[in-house]
């Protein structure tokens, strides 16, 4: 009797450490749709509620996904909520798009409405953004139009451009100084012959530019070469490798056109929120060097700077302890 007695009071105590343990860690799982001139927009929202910190995953491409990438960001989980939008022709997302709307203007738009979305549902809570690559435009188009700053905790910014002429420029001089570096003629000739300006940003052989800066080991990692991430993919992810390798054909305008005029440089000394500046040391795509230009631009800005000394394009593939451990700081530290 004294043991069942002696069990029983065991049962209650541990239920009650779990419910407490439970209670110091409400966990949210839910999904919401952004539905907004012809676009279905999921977002998924996942993590620990209680510290009251959302932070919103913008991810590159375009025509990327959110979701995809939550195999590498989901230990933040247990810190804060995540949320993964799939943008507009993008991962998950779907419906009648118009190729019209694929435009920065409708990107931010978009933006604003996800915020006040998020917002709606957990008021009161704090949003900080995490943006990588393509995302990193978006994010600096929202934070430099209007008062959208006071919507945001603070901005995290993965190897991402300002200025597509400081970004193609770059990318020049990195792929000239490796090319010199290999003893490569051909790639060496090409990119002396073809000198980035501000003038000629609407003319000059990008894509030559840029193919010889994949050539030269301007980012050599590939996500397929992980089987436990190729395992998630086709299992726990939303999005389709079909709709992975389709979403960028509907974005000529972008690459032809609308990129070229990208320009927020100037801007950048209005943003007042602080900033967290992540970069993989060895990129190609996206160099090193816009990250320190973006840094010398954030004039009234507390700036964290964080170099990924192993990593290419995507610090969170190459490097995922470090990155999530300063992505945990650049959060925490914020009030």
């Amino acid at each position: 009797m004294r043991l069942l007695t002696r069990l029983s009071m065991f049962c209650l105590l541990f239920g009650l450490i779990c419910c407490k343990e439970k209670d110091t860690q409400p966990r949210e799982d839910a999904t919401f749709f952004l539905r907004h001139k012809g676009a279905d927009m999921p977002i998924w929202v996942k993590g620990n509620r209680q510290p009251d910190k959302i932070v919103l995953f913008v991810h590159g491409g375009p025509g990327d996904c959110a979701m995809c990438y939550r195999y590498y960001l989901k230990d933040l989980e247990s810190d804060v909520m995540m949320a993964y939008w799939d943008q507009r022709v993008a991962g998950a997302s779907s419906g009648k798009v118009d190729p019209a709307t694929l435009r920065y203007a409708q990107f931010e738009e978009d933006m604003e409405l996800v915020v006040s979305l998020l917002k709606k549902q957990y008021p009161g809570a704090q949003i900080y953004l995490l943006a990588h690559s393509f995302g990193v435009e978006l994010a600096w188009q929202y934070l430099t139009k209007g008062d959208n700053q006071r919507h945001i905790a603070g901005a995290m910014m993965v190897n991402g451009m300002f200025s597509y002429y400081r970004w193609l420029y770059q990318v020049r001089e990195w792929a000239l100084k490796r090319a010199r570096e290999k003893g490569n003629k051909e790639a060496e000739d090409f990119l002396t012959a073809n000198p980035v300006t501000p003038q000629n940003t609407g003319t000059v052989d990008w894509e030559g530019i840029y193919r010889w800066m994949h050539k030269l080991d301007g980012n050599p990692v590939s996500v397929y070469s992980d089987k436990k991430y190729v395992i998630n993919y086709a299992l726990g992810s939303p999005n389709t490798a079909l709709a992975q390798f389709t979403h960028s054909k509907a974005y000529g305008y972008y690459g032809d056109i609308e990129s070229r005029t990208f320009e927020k440089g100037n801007l950048l000394q209005h943003v007042r929120i602080p900033v967290g500046l992540f970069w993989g040391k060895k990129d190609g795509i996206v160099p090193c060097e816009i990250g320190q230009e973006s840094k010398d631009l954030l004039k009234n800005a507390i700036v964290t700077q964080v170099i990924f000394e192993q990593s290419w394009h995507e610090p969170f593939i190459t490097e995922t302890a470090e990155f999530v451990n300063a992505v945990r700081t650049f959060v925490g530290q914020q009030l």
